[in-house]
């Protein structure tokens, strides 16, 4: 009961990703970090499972359900999905949800069509308000940064299917960018290589299983391998092919240019001034990719500007969505939806 009484009318923090979400809870920290997965029947008619439920069912018995990504590159795809996910998370994390006020992390640029269809899935999973944040804005602030001072501060978010940047000031948003690029596009990357180059198919947990192991946005010091198994193509046996650290350096190099030519881009539409704060303070980078072996290092040496990693970076949004909750008299000007469940605030 104890449990049940914290979380009255406290403040929830959703940071809903393409690959993960993190539910955030006024008091009591990320109390939910679960794939942002659903598994149906075969017809997709049926909502079986939701989050790690619905993960491990697909693992155990992946030919009698489907598996659904409600977000594509952060956007929602399938509207009913996404508020059963929704739902699910939001219940999980508080049991008062009409006494919540919600707050959401989005990426940067998304039209009013999409925002009114998340602030309207929000609401119908229970939530008396609703508040969207652009995630470039809630990784500054996951991160410490001081984005209502005078100088600039730049933030970029890599998850799965996005990278946002954005460079910040006077509490505002100077300048914001989202690219459908991301932790994904690695996978995806490493994946065609795999079927190309060695002719077999392989789980997605393989997958992400090499890209832990080899991945670096930097040659290789030392060429390790990684013996994986696999279905051949030709005749459906499992054939074991061994895949090397520099082979995934070249496949990886075309995602990671693209990423940093955007943030080339966004740096070149910023006044001197603000470019010269952060040459001198560095910027950060978040999300989950941000873990890639080199891969700070590798912007670094590209743009001339230091880079810093928090602790935990695919939690930072999460964080900062804490943050922008405590100070939400501050957060007027950041905040680029609302809704309440009597209209739009």
């Amino acid at each position: 009961m104890s449990k049940v009484f914290s979380s009255l009318g406290r403040n929830l923090s959703i940071d809903m990703g393409s690959i993960n979400t993190h539910v955030y809870v006024e008091g009591r920290g990320i109390v939910v970090s679960e794939p942002s997965l659903v598994a149906t029947d075969t017809k997709q008619e049926g909502i079986i499972a939701v989050g790690s439920e619905a993960e491990r069912l697909l693992l155990r018995t992946p030919d009698m359900l489907d598996a659904l990504r409600p977000l594509k590159d952060g956007f929602i795809v399938d509207y009913r999905v996404t508020h059963t996910m929704l739902n699910y998370f939001i219940h999980k994390a508080s049991k008062s949800v009409r006494r919540s006020r919600v707050f959401m992390s989005i990426p940067c640029g998304m039209t009013d069509v999409e925002q009114r269809a998340m602030t309207d899935a929000v609401i119908q999973a229970g939530a008396r308000e609703v508040y969207l944040l652009e995630t470039p804005v809630l990784a500054a602030l996951g991160s410490g940064l001081p984005i209502f001072d005078s100088y600039g501060s730049m933030a970029v978010d890599i998850g799965g299917g996005t990278v946002d940047i954005g460079i910040l000031a006077l509490g505002g948003t100077v300048i914001s960018r989202s690219v459908r690029c991301g932790g994904g596009d690695f996978n995806a990357v490493i994946l065609q290589y795999i079927k190309q180059c060695f002719s077999v198919m392989v789980a997605d947990d393989t997958v992400e299983e090499i890209k832990c192991t080899l991945a670096t946005a930097l040659m290789p010091e030392e060429d390790l391998e990684y013996t994986f198994l696999g279905r051949d193509t030709s005749n459906g046996l499992m054939k074991r092919s061994v895949i090397h650290s520099y082979e995934i350096y070249e496949v990886l190099q075309e995602p990671i240019c693209r990423i940093i030519n955007e943030i080339k881009n966004v740096i070149r539409q910023t006044s001197p001034e603000l470019v010269a704060d952060i040459m001198e303070n560095g910027m950060v980078l978040t999300g989950g990719s941000a873990q890639l072996t080199g891969l700070a290092e590798c912007i670094a040496k590209e743009i001339g500007i230091p880079v810093h990693v928090p602790d935990d970076p695919s939690l930072t949004v999460a964080r900062g969505l804490g943050v922008a909750a405590k100070q939400f008299s501050m957060m007027t000007r950041y905040i680029v939806a609302s809704k309440n469940r009597k209209g739009r605030i």
